[in-house]
């Protein structure tokens, strides 16, 4: 890999792993019509967008931490008759204006948080410590492109990616909802969930197909607690708790907004769509930044999802390695079982999104393997997608050697009926050549030659979430 400076790089350096080689953010912002596919083809039917978003911090931070910190990019590939192109944008928050006024980083970080200069703000600015950069996830619902955050107010996006505002969600003010937010199967209405740093009350919102905010109800938990993700079936939303405690005060005093107290144990709470009185369990400490999917069978409620033996921001080696679990609830007994389906490190969990909340049999998954020589590797780093069998467990991989991927999103061929029929879109780097490629698989058969291998006409950095919207 050269050091010379390339046109996407930023101007600074950072000897931080999840701001360099791949994870490098990319300063330009482009249009490049007609890709160049450089293997397979595309299919003629293929018709929408693929969007990734993820952290991209414009300046260089005043301190970071990895996934919680950054501003959003979000990356597309538009597919229309067999021919692909690009664009790429930052999600202008309010935070990040202010920093191009600026012309520096502002903000600290989560973990890190520092006190802002009220003379950077214009009358009515962002005052918060914390800075909103919605780089997390991208959703489209009720005609509306999202950019998501950590618990904080969503942006509205056009489809070409320029930002229009705060989501209102139709209340007339910004509404905080969740980087994971699920569609319920029959009604289409979107649930989302926003949590608190400084109390133990979650709101769970229900927002109806139109994109309006039709309901709203609170669970109350022990603790302010980090909830990353959630589970949505036909008849509930469950909560996982993991005893990861916000504590303002400590982070006023210099410590960590973010303790484990795995004394606390995790808490689940299974509550009606309705919001009435949860059901609380109580389980082993555990954590869980994302799940699969999530569904009823019978009086059990049977969740796939990615188990952290404990809170931390990538694996620890590989007694603190997260891997796919499947955990299975019945709030009736009170019983819970939990049992563990792969034995590979993994996580950002995928399944069919036709398929939310109802059952699936297939997860894809991304892995490393041995034959990524090149390194170090900090987490988040993976060379190859899987598939794997919740019920018996038989996975089938596409290993991309030398270079590194991220979260497989699935896209449906048209009149798909199957639950794998399908396409996976992964970008995937080579950090050697620092060229970067949108890979497609074919979800029934992941271990075949690609679909299609589409070259970006720039690296596209490692990042987090992404989703399909078709046309």
């Amino acid at each position: 890999m050269t050091d010379a400076l390339r046109p996407e790089d930023p101007t600074w350096h950072s000897d931080d792993p999840h701001l360099a080689g791949v994870f490098t953010p990319v300063a330009r912002e482009i249009d490049v019509a007609d890709l160049t596919v450089v293997s397979g083809r595309i299919p003629e039917d293929l018709s929408g967008a693929y969007m990734r978003n993820g952290p991209n911090p414009l300046f260089q931070p005043l301190s970071y931490t990895y996934p919680l910190d950054g501003d959003g990019m979000i990356h597309a590939v538009f597919f229309d008759n067999g021919r692909a192109r690009y664009r790429n944008r930052f999600v202008e928050t309010r935070e990040l204006k202010v920093e191009r006024r600026a012309g520096h980083a502002v903000w600290g970080g989560l973990m890190a948080p520092r006190p802002i200069d009220p003379a950077l703000l214009s009358p009515g600015g962002p005052g918060s410590p914390f800075k909103n950069g919605a780089f997390i996830n991208v959703l489209s619902h009720g005609g509306h492109l999202l950019a998501l955050g950590e618990a904080e107010a969503a942006y509205e996006m056009t489809m070409e990616l320029e930002t229009l505002c705060e989501w209102t969600a139709g209340t007339g003010a910004p509404l905080p909802i969740g980087a994971h937010n699920r569609h319920h199967p029959v009604t289409g209405d979107l649930f989302a969930i926003a949590y608190d740093p400084e109390s133990p009350e979650v709101q769970v919102r229900r927002i109806d197909p139109a994109g309006r905010l039709a309901d709203n109800f609170t669970v109350r938990l022990p603790a302010p607690s980090m909830i990353h993700d959630f589970v949505l079936t036909e008849r509930h939303v469950v909560l996982l708790v993991g005893p990861a405690i916000f504590d303002i005060e400590a982070a006023q005093r210099g410590g960590s907004v973010l303790a484990w107290r795995p004394d606390l144990g995790t808490t689940i709470a299974v509550v009606g769509l309705d919001g009435s009185a949860p059901t609380m369990l109580e389980a082993d400490p555990f954590f869980v930044y994302h799940f699969a999917n999530g569904f009823e069978r019978g009086s059990s409620i049977i969740i796939d999802y990615v188990r952290h033996p404990a809170f931390s921001l990538g694996p620890d080696g590989d007694d603190g390695a997260p891997h796919l679990h499947r955990l299975v609830l019945d709030p009736a007994t009170r019983q819970i079982r939990d049992a563990r389906i792969s034995d590979f490190a993994t996580e950002f969990p995928r399944v069919n999104d036709r398929l939310e909340a109802r059952a699936t049999c297939f997860v894809y998954v991304p892995q490393l393997t041995g034959t990524l020589t090149r390194g170090p590797h900090p987490s988040a780093t993976f060379n190859a997608i899987s598939k794997v069998d919740t019920e018996t467990g038989a996975t089938r991989t596409h290993d991309l050697g030398e270079r590194v991927a991220g979260e497989p999103v699935f896209i449906p061929k048209p009149g798909a009926s199957a639950e794998d029929d399908g396409y996976l879109a992964v970008f995937a780097t080579d950090p050697a050549a620092m060229t970067s490629d949108l890979v497609l698989l074919d979800a029934a058969d992941v271990s075949r030659e690609p679909v299609a291998v589409i070259r970006m006409p720039q690296r596209v950095p490692q990042g987090l979430h992404g989703t399909w919207v078709g046309r």
